[in-house]
Formats: C-alpha cells, sequence, structure tokens
C-alpha cells in the first residue's frame, strides 16, 4: 500500500507536531506525522521542561524570546495549560573560568533585550537560604525563564494540528527510504510506503539513524541524562516558587515537581548510547552533590528514578536544515537537550524554510547542517549533561 501526501514527518515529539501544526495553519497540503509509538512518548516526554534565555550565544537566545511568547500564550492558543511555571532560572558558578564565560554571556543576553543579572554569593544566599554558596562565586538569574509540562504541551500541539488536518499514524515505524541520486522519494514502513515531494527528519536522537537510511549524514548522538524524583517536600524549606537550579560545575540540577523535588545528573564523559536503562550507581553521587548544593535535602526520599536520551550535536546546537543535495529532505534535531524549550519556534521556523524558501522569525544560518562540513563550530557550553 501506498499513500501520499505534500508533507511526511517523522517522528511525533515537539519538533514534529510542531512542524505538523506551522504547515497547516498555513495550509500547505496533505501533512502526515510518522510516529514508531505514540504522539510525545520519546525523548520530550521524559525532558524536565525547563525554557530559560540564558545562552552563550546570540541564536539560543533569539529562539528563546520566540518560544517563551508561545509558552506565556500557549492556553489561548492550543486551549491547554501546560503549567508554565515561571520561576526563574538560577545557575551557579563555582570557577573562574566558568564566571568569566557567564560574565560574557550575561552581557550579550542583556544587549538582546534579556532580564538577567550575576548574583554575588552573598545575594543568592539571600533568596535561597537552603543553598550552600560557600564554593560558589557567583549565579545568573533571569526571572522570566521556568519550565513547563513537556506532555501536556506535546500533545496539546499535536491535538490542535489534527484539528487542522493534521494526520498522524501512530506505531508507524520507519524502516527505510526509496531514493534517488537527488532526492529522498518515499519513507517505507511495515504498514506501507508514503510518498511525498517533502520529508522532514524529526526523530530526536535517533535523527542520525534516520539519516543514514536515507542515505546522509545528520551528526546527532544520544546522551542518557538520569532524573530523580523525591517524596514530598516541605515548601518551608525549599519553596513551591524556587528557581529551576543549575550547579554548572557539578552538572546537577534542581526544581520543584509537584509536592516533590525533580533532580538532574548525568556522566558527562558517558559514550554515546540507545540505553535508557537506569544506572543506579549514580545514587550515590547524586546524594553527595545535592546534599552539598542543599543540604536540607539530606531529609529527601528517592522515589523515582528514570532516564531519557538527549540529542546531541557536536557544537551542542540543533539544527534547522535543508539537507544539501537531497531535494526536498530536511532536518529538524539535534537540541542537545533544548528541544522542549524551542519546539515551538523551530516548528515555525522549519515550516517557513519549507513554504517560503527561507525562515522569516529568526536567522537560522547558524542552524543549517552545513556549518559541521565548513569546520569547527563554536560550542554552547550553556549545556547541562
Amino acid at each position: 500500500m501506498t499513500e501520499t501526501a505534500d508533507v511526511i514527518i517523522i517522528g511525533a515529539g515537539i519538533m514534529g507536531v510542531s512542524t505538523a501544526y506551522h504547515l497547516a495553519r498555513r495550509r500547505f497540503g496533505r501533512i502526515v506525522v510518522l510516529e514508531r509509538d505514540t504522539v510525545c512518548s520519546g525523548s520530550t516526554a521524559l525532558a524536565s521542561g525547563g525554557i530559560r534565555h540564558q545562552y552563550a550565544n546570540r541564536v539560543g537566545i533569539e529562539l528563546t524570546k520566540q518560544s517563551i511568547v508561545v509558552y506565556e500564550n500557549f492556553k489561548d492558543e492550543f486551549g491547554v495549560d501546560p503549567q508554565f511555571r515561571q520561576h526563574g532560572y538560577l545557575i551557579l558558578m563555582a570557577t573562574d573560568d566558568e564566571l568569566e564565560v557567564y560574565k560574557r554571556s550575561v552581557s550579550l543576553q542583556q544587549s538582546l533585550g534579556v532580564d538577567v543579572s550575576l548574583l554575588s554569593p552573598r545575594e543568592v544566599q539571600r533568596g535561597y537560604p537552603y543553598l550552600n554558596v560557600d564554593d560558589l562565586l557567583a549565579a545568573s538569574y533571569s526571572p522570566r525563564d521556568g519550565y513547563a509540562d513537556p506532555y501536556l504541551a506535546t500533545t496539546a500541539i499535536a491535538a490542535r494540528a489534527r484539528e487542522l488536518g493534521v494526520v498522524i499514524k501512530q506505531h508507524h515505524e520507519v524502516t527505510g527510504f526509496r531514493r534517488t541520486d537527488r532526492r529522498v522519494t518515499s519513507v517505507e514502513t511495515h504498514q506501507g510506503s508514503f510518498e511525498a515531494p517533502t520529508i522532514v527528519i524529526a526523530a530526536g536522537a535517533w535523527s542520525g539513524v534516520a539519516g543514514k537510511m536515507a542515505g546522509v549524514e545528520i551528526p546527532v548522538s544520544p546522551k542518557r541524562r538520569h532524573k530523580f524524583i523525591t517524596a514530598p517536600f516541605a515548601t518551608d524549606t525549599i519553596p513551591a516558587a524556587t528557581p529551576f537550579v543549575i550547579d554548572h560545575h557539578y552538572g546537577f540540577s534542581l526544581r520543584r515537581e509537584g509536592t516533590g523535588l525533580l533532580l538532574g545528573l548525568g556522566r558527562k564523559d558517558e559514550p554515546a548510547s540507545f540505553s535508557a536503562d537506569v544506572d543506579r550507581s549514580l545514587l550515590p553521587t547524586l546524594v553527595e552533590r545535592a546534599v552539598h548544593r542543599a543540604p536540607v535535602l539530606a531529609e529527601a526520599q528517592i522515589m523515582r528514578i528514570y532516564a531519557g536520551l538527549y540529542e546531541m550535536t557536536p557544537d551542542q546546537m540543533g539544527i534547522i536544515s535543508a539537507v544539501p543535495a537531497m531535494e526536498g529532505l530536511y532536518v529538524t534535531a539535534g537540541f542537545s537537550g533544548h528541544g522542549f524549550m524551542h519546539g515551538p519556534i523551530a516548528g515555525q521556523l522549519m515550516a517557513e524554510l519549507i513554504v517560503y524558501g527561507r525562515a522569516i522569525a529568526v536567522d537560522i544560518a547558524p542552524l543549517s547542517l552545513e556549518r559541521f562540513k565548513r569546520g569547527q563550530t563554536p560550542v554552547e557550553v550553556m549545556t547541562f549533561v
């Protein structure tokens, strides 16, 4: 069986459904999304939901400036409250090198209109007395930042896309492509073939695998990151409105999750792997770093542990691009832990690129796939793995 469409999108995480929604808003014909599992069943569902302006490069800041407006007005557009909590982001610095990077970054963010400031250790302790600041040099804080619920947001976007005519075919795993020298002509699944002049790879950490099937190189690799959820924890010690705290030096994060806390930790030197198995040997490290940074966490109880995959690129920035030398093939992936926060604007930019031949809302030249062939690209240092 062969079905035809105007656009086929591979992946129904936030990148895929956002692209589908924005194409449908522009009435760009029949749009089919192919998902091997169900909507928001991959990396998006396991994300911590952070949304922040604090980047060391211009395009990361510009993407958040656009996407945060979507999250602030999400219910009006999509009819669902995504539980966006704008309690701010507090990023901690413990070394001179980190401090120098953040001084430059804060200056860049402020020049682009972001409300962000550097705080002294004393100011951090005054505002957040549950944190140990003895080894800190400074922190950066942006009050408009926050976090939302990835599942609520992604499924709401998918529902609105369906209302606009998008067809989302769940349990349709892509098994291959048919192609000529210059074009991918169809996408193959166990249920049949899907032909379209435009095909978008939005498969998250698996985008590199999809690229190989299509005969192109997409430099996206998986990186495991663990999350730990605690039992209910008293708000008189860590308030419900506490910021999303990132301890850059130790790769540790902390925010509220309902009545409990969501703690994050990864191994920076862990090799790429598609394994999302829980590594319980991380627990002693988590406990050590958590109690060091917030001594009140000595009383916390870990109730659940899970792992998900970041979709990493060599420079830790996303890809929104046509694929060179392969007419009609596009990719939006590789956001290196930033996919949920940038998903709404990334989908819009991909739709603009397809419909108009260029992105309009943000200059996406730095996110081109061709940048990796041009040589060394600067790494976005504000990626926390």
